[in-house]
């Protein structure tokens, strides 16, 4: 993780350099280019949500018609997997590369050089990045961001009820100590995973 994050500082820097000359804006650039990275991997994730969707209602049958036979069951779901090429695993991919980036990015906030370089580095309200937010206004952009990300994703109608109340709120709580820094990672990630996901589901639809 030392490589990671002394890699992640280095992007910074260099973001730093070419953006704005703020670490603030630098870490804006750095979420940006990530998840434009990340997107033909949040395309094939977004694609395959959108199937998995579409055959709920078939699971549905399945599950009422095989109830009491677990293993034809399986059978079953599996052979519809495989006749529609859903992958039920396949929208987890680009939120777990996203994981190795988040860290790397906390921990090079942490660093004795980053505190030292920008101890006292301010972005608009937030007078010390490398501290939490002490107005909580990035708190309650989290908890929004999170809740607009999750409500564009295509998933189940009961999924979608229960993620949409407990993760936002979950996602927030968690975040209060982080750094300010991480914190506006948090937030710029999910209003780019919410565009890039309208805009896939769009260009989708009108295909």
């Amino acid at each position: 993780m030392d490589y990671l994050s002394n890699v992640m500082l280095d992007v910074l820097k260099f973001f730093y350099a070419i953006g704005g000359q703020n670490y603030g804006l630098s870490i804006i650039w750095l979420t940006i280019a990530v998840n434009l990275a990340l997107y033909p991997l949040t395309l094939i994730s977004i694609k395959q949500m959108a199937a998995m969707q579409k055959v709920q209602p078939r699971m549905k049958e399945l599950q009422k018609k095989y109830k009491d036979e677990p293993t034809k069951l399986q059978q079953e779901i599996m052979a519809l997997y495989k006749s529609e090429k859903v992958n039920p695993l396949g929208g987890c991919l680009p939120v777990l590369l996203k994981i190795p980036f988040f860290l790397a990015l906390f921990f090079a906030l942490q660093s004795k050089e980053f505190l030292a370089i920008a101890a006292s580095s301010q972005f608009l309200w937030m007078t010390n990045i490398v501290k939490p937010d002490p107005t909580y206004i990035m708190i309650v952009l989290i908890g929004l961001s999170t809740w607009l990300s999750q409500k564009s994703m295509p998933t189940s109608p009961d999924q979608n009820q229960m993620m949409l109340i407990i993760m936002p709120f979950f996602i927030a709580f968690i975040s209060i100590s982080f750094p300010a820094g991480v914190q506006i990672y948090w937030v710029i990630s999910n209003l780019m995973g919410w565009v890039q996901q309208e805009y896939i589901l769009r260009k989708k639809v009108n295909a």
